[in-house]
């Protein structure tokens, strides 16, 4: 007994004719004639009362057809849930905080991702360290990728694909600090900290305060830094403000733009990573794959430093 046989016998019923069946289903009448006789003698009992103009179910066939339509419904759900794990196994959706320097990080491995997984279907949206973790917890992204000043975040699975240790600070070139080789965190107590927003970064804001307590520095004046680099750069080059950075990211906003410079500070640097972050009972296929290709990357560390912090 093969599916081809319910839909025959479905089509005759809904019809209450083999030709009409036949036409429907777009095969000959013959041929449809004889799938019904089949299903009977399969069956063992008759299905239909045939008639001079056309077919009637017995009650047998009545009974039969009840339980064929729930059969193939049935059927019908079985075969759409498949489809959808398979396209839920296909797809990775992500969300990102800034990453500055870091998003070529994100770059390569998301095109390495590709190149092995090319059947996969990846959307990025933009998210904030709040809207990560609930959009993570509601499950309408599968990782976030973002910075973290702890090596694990509570409540998720932590993946750390790069060191992004906090070494220095980028002030206004024209600041007297700015002079010096290297910058003591103490001094800067004057000037404004550009800082990551304590309301959308909280977690991160939290650690790399209670980092700068640790070394001697509470910020006297502190407000969130601009969500564009470039606008950060202007306040930065106004004199006043001053921002913590990674060797990286000092380096991208002071290439080619004399108004800014960084500076290592004397103080043990602040540790942060870029990681990935995922439900730790979460089982869908991209992300174990995602997860497989970070591990493929190539390890990148920060420049040893001697006891005093310095490069």
């Amino acid at each position: 007994m093969q599916m081809r046989h319910f839909r025959y016998f479905i089509a005759a019923a809904e019809e209450g004719s083999f030709l009409k069946a036949a036409g429907r289903l777009r095969v000959a009448q013959p041929s449809l004639s004889r799938q019904i006789r089949d299903l009977e003698r399969q069956v063992g009992v008759r299905l239909f009362e045939r008639m001079p103009r056309g077919v009637r179910l017995t009650p047998a066939g009545d009974a039969f057809l009840r339980e064929v339509r729930q059969t193939m419904e049935s059927v019908a759900r079985a075969v759409a849930t498949a489809r959808r794990e398979g396209a839920a196994d296909r797809m990775l959706r992500i969300g990102h905080g800034t990453l500055f320097y870091y998003a070529k990080t994100a770059a390569t491995l998301l095109a390495m991702f590709r190149a092995a997984y090319p059947d996969s279907h990846v959307t990025i949206r933009r998210m904030n360290e709040t809207q990560q973790r609930a959009a993570l917890r509601e499950r309408r992204i599968d990782v976030a990728i973002g910075f973290s000043a702890t090596p694990t975040v509570q409540g998720f699975s932590t993946y750390r694909l790069a060191d992004a240790e906090i070494r220095g600070v980028v002030l206004a070139s024209s600041h007297p600090l700015a002079q010096q080789e290297r910058i003591s965190l103490p001094d800067l107590r004057d000037l404004t900290w550009l800082r990551t927003s304590h309301k959308t970064e909280p977690e991160l804001y939290e650690t790399v305060k209670a980092g700068l307590l640790q070394r001697g520095l509470s910020p006297m004046r502190e407000r969130p830094r601009p969500r564009d680099p470039a606008v950060a750069g202007m306040h930065v080059a106004a004199g006043d403000t001053w921002m913590l950075a990674t060797d990286e990211i000092g380096r991208m906003y002071t290439e080619d733009n004399p108004a800014l410079a960084y500076r290592h500070f004397s103080e043990p640097p602040i540790p942060c990573w870029i990681s990935i972050l995922s439900l730790p009972d979460t089982h869908a296929a991209n992300v174990e794959r995602l997860l497989e290709t970070a591990r493929q990357m190539p390890v990148t560390s920060p420049p040893a430093a001697d006891q005093n912090g310095a490069p």
